[in-house]
């Protein structure tokens, strides 16, 4: 079999790496870092996402349980102040821990990867149209949200501005997101296997007194003290309704840069794992992964109409319509579940297995 050259060790790269070598190629993964886990300055972190381990995991071929995904106990969504809780088990959301320590679910792909055979080089920063230029056809770009990989594909995307914080944290897992007056997006604030993680972002970059005004909300409303915030930068692709994209040329795209990511809360861990299975089958049998992305994209148009209607409402309506779905959702749960299961299935890479 032939070898194929995956950039990025990311959840994408990492997934097609396990899939390419199962599949009997020789595989050689390409990261920019000198490790596993992404960029240090945001690892570890918690992401938190809607999830069906058992078929994800038998899907993409690796055995997704704790402490690598865990069910996350409790959602609460501060909308503009007022508190609303959900089971997490109501929204099968799943507690991902991100980065280089042997809990978090890129070491868990990173080991598997390597008992298959997979050969990785770290340190290796490829930027410019030459550098992907040269990489052998069907090599697979799966390079998460570094702007560089973007504008030398000519990928449309869009910057996102934030700071992070990262402190110890004790506690059943748990999100708390947070939509206020100083972010046309949303926060949150997560913790898992002893980690704590905040992500505060917008279109713009953030300011102080968005900083400020949050730090203050999660030490008075939820007892969580981050000591340092850190700014943060990095794009998604979700500029246009036709963002998601399998091919580039001879190469093919996975991850982010394939437009794979939610475009309203940006979950991208589920769509991620799928998006490497999907590249791995594309090496082999490209109309066959051409027709199971199209099927695990089918919806991204909507979801981004509608994140584009949520765009341009004054924080009035988002308030007045926020309150109102949650405030629905809690006192007519067994009435709306069959609706929110159709649009949790409408997420890339959940629910279509």
């Amino acid at each position: 079999m032939a070898e194929v050259t995956i950039v990025g060790a990311g959840l994408a790269g990492l997934a097609a790496a396990v899939n390419c070598a199962k599949a009997g190629h020789r595989v050689r993964v390409l990261e920019r870092f000198e490790r596993i886990g992404g960029d240090p300055h945001i690892r570890p972190a918690v992401d938190v996402t809607p999830m069906d381990p058992e078929k994800l995991g038998r899907f993409i071929g690796v055995d997704l349980k704790p402490p690598y995904v865990t069910p996350t106990e409790e959602f609460v969504v501060y909308v503009y102040g007022k508190a609303h809780v959900i089971p997490g088990w109501q929204l099968y959301l799943h507690s991902v821990e991100r980065g280089p320590r042997p809990t978090s679910l890129d070491s868990l792909l990173y080991e598997t990867a390597r008992e298959s055979g997979v050969e990785f080089e770290f340190g290796v920063s490829l930027d410019s149209q030459g550098d992907f230029a040269r990489l052998p056809p069907n090599s697979i770009i799966a390079t998460g949200l570094h702007v560089e990989p973007f504008l030398a594909l000519k990928r449309p995307y869009v910057d996102v501005y934030g700071f992070i914080g990262k402190t110890r944290y004790e506690g059943p897992p748990r999100i708390m997101g947070f939509f206020d007056r100083y972010t046309k997006y949303y926060n949150y604030c997560a913790n898992v296997n002893g980690v704590a993680f905040a992500l505060a972002f917008d279109r713009r970059p953030a300011s102080g007194s968005m900083r400020d005004a949050w730090d203050r909300q999660l030490r008075e409303w939820e007892g969580v003290e981050f000591e340092q915030w850190l700014p943060h930068e990095g794009v998604v692709a979700t500029k246009k309704i036709t963002a998601p994209c399998l091919y580039t040329g001879n190469k093919i795209l996975a991850g982010t840069l394939a437009g794979m990511q939610d475009p309203f809360f940006l979950f991208g861990v589920q769509s991620s794992l799928v998006s490497g299975k999907i590249a791995a089958i594309a090496v082999d049998d490209k109309e066959r992964a051409w027709r199971l992305f199209n099927t695990f994209t089918s919806a991204y148009k909507y979801s981004w109409l509608y994140k584009w209607l949520f765009d341009v409402q004054p924080h009035m309506m988002r308030n007045l319509g926020l309150r109102l779905g949650f405030g629905l959702y809690l006192r007519q749960r067994p009435l709306l579940q069959p609706v929110i299961d159709v649009a949790l299935k409408s997420l890339p890479g959940f629910g279509r297995y």
